[in-house]
């Protein structure tokens, strides 16, 4: 064996000490990064879907107000995009040098999916380049379309990857290979934050939406945003809907997959967590149920008995255990599934008996707006950090706990090295 590789080797067999962050803790500092980082990530993963859409329905309707929404999406994603990768560049790095040796489990265990979900990049970047750069000089509309959904559709195979290592994490499958990357959880954590991406981003949209419409100086500007706000509402709050329902199979998974996780998680110190999420999501259910009832003409009284009925159905499903005993967990679901089937017969009623003209939406209308979409952001990010706690202790749940991972990474044998 060569000098420098039994220097290498040797180095490994030092006593060295762990490196933790004073203060805030390891776990806080590598989640606070992987938090900005993801807030930003999931905005631009549910735009690039929105995007094309948007544009697709625009030619179909040959409504040029969608074109420019659509292009707005895409010039706001490719400002913040270096940002969120950052982010997540400097998180992984951290993240190696406070955990190695989960660092080198995750990524030997994932080597190959993860090569392809980093190396998708390059795809991605190229796309996003030519459809936002060059809009206007694609000869077809259509090809244009499919550029952007070519931006979607990298981006959402990096999405695969990392729902496999974040579901495997929490509930690691009983195997090597396809079983640790579709585990319990993986297909519920994948369809909820692909539809979450698509609702938050709309939710937060219409919020921003709200806020420029106040600053716009001219007519024509006010009544364009005041309609981005319309439109984005309805497809986050549609979303939403789906978002919940895949949330209730998350959960069911969790408990399937890692009891013990399900019962600390439900039960435990932590368990004040889901209450403050339920809250969040009856904000969006009421907030939703607000608007509608704000921007009917006229408001009938139905309409705001819904919205009271709504209300406390969510607020019934956010009591806590004390209250809802495990055995009586089913009435949750009970109770938000009521809630959101009456929303649903609420928008259906909405629609179909007239609502108030963009512009014309009231002072009331618009603060609705901006609450549900700072709400959904931080519901989003709230739904991360309850994943996180459920492991307790441990950073692979009933395989690594934390005192494990922050050790240096020892080799498994002495030929690890030629």
């Amino acid at each position: 064996m060569s000098l420098p590789a039994v220097l290498l080797q040797d180095s490994f067999r030092l006593d060295l000490p762990d490196i933790t962050v004073p203060v805030v803790g390891s776990r806080w500092a590598v989640g606070i990064l992987f938090l900005v980082h993801i807030v930003i990530a999931s905005y631009t993963m549910g735009a690039v879907v929105l995007g094309p859409t948007y544009e697709a329905i625009g030619l179909a309707r040959r409504d040029p107000r969608y074109e420019r929404l659509a292009r707005g999406l895409g010039n706001v994603n490719l400002k913040i995009f270096s940002l969120g990768a950052t982010f997540g560049a400097f998180a992984v790095v951290v993240l190696t040098g406070l955990y190695p040796t989960l660092t080198v489990t995750l990524g030997t265990t994932f080597f190959w999916p993860l090569l392809v979900g980093f190396s998708v990049w390059f795809v991605v970047i190229f796309a996003m380049l030519t459809y936002n750069l060059r809009w206007d000089r694609f000869r077809s509309r259509a090809l244009h379309v499919a550029d952007g959904y070519l931006v979607a559709a990298g981006e959402h195979v990096f999405l695969v990857v990392i729902v496999a290592v974040d579901s495997y994490m929490l509930t690691p499958g009983s195997g090597a290979g396809a079983a640790a990357f579709f585990n319990p959880t993986y297909w519920p954590e994948l369809g909820h934050r692909f539809v979450g991406n698509i609702s938050w981003a709309s939710f937060f949209i219409a919020a921003v939406a709200v806020v420029y419409s106040a600053r716009s100086r001219t007519p024509e500007d006010r009544a364009f945003h005041q309609w981005v706000a319309r439109r984005s509402m309805v497809v986050g709050f549609l979303t939403l809907l789906v978002q919940a329902g895949l949330g209730a199979l998350y959960v069911e998974g969790l408990k399937a997959g890692s009891p013990g996780a399900f019962e600390y998680s439900f039960q435990g110190p932590v368990a004040w967590l889901w209450i403050v999420q339920a809250v969040f999501l009856g904000i969006l259910v009421a907030g939703s149920n607000l608007y509608f009832t704000l921007s009917r003409v006229p408001r009938p009284g139905l309409s705001t008995a819904l919205s009271v009925v709504v209300v406390a159905l969510v607020v019934a499903g956010a009591l806590p255990a004390g209250v809802i005993p495990r055995q009586l967990f089913w009435l949750r679901y009970a109770f938000l599934a009521l809630a959101l089937a009456l929303s649903l017969a609420h928008f259906l009623a909405w629609r179909r008996g007239g609502s108030a003209a963009p512009a014309d939406l009231p002072r009331s209308g618009r603060l609705v707006l901006a609450a549900t979409g700072v709400t959904a952001m931080m519901l989003f990010l709230l739904m991360g950090v309850i994943r996180t706690t459920a492991r307790t202790d441990f950073t692979i749940y009933g395989r690594l706990r934390e005192n494990q991972s922050t050790q240096v990474y020892q080799p498994p044998s002495e030929r690890f090295y030629p």
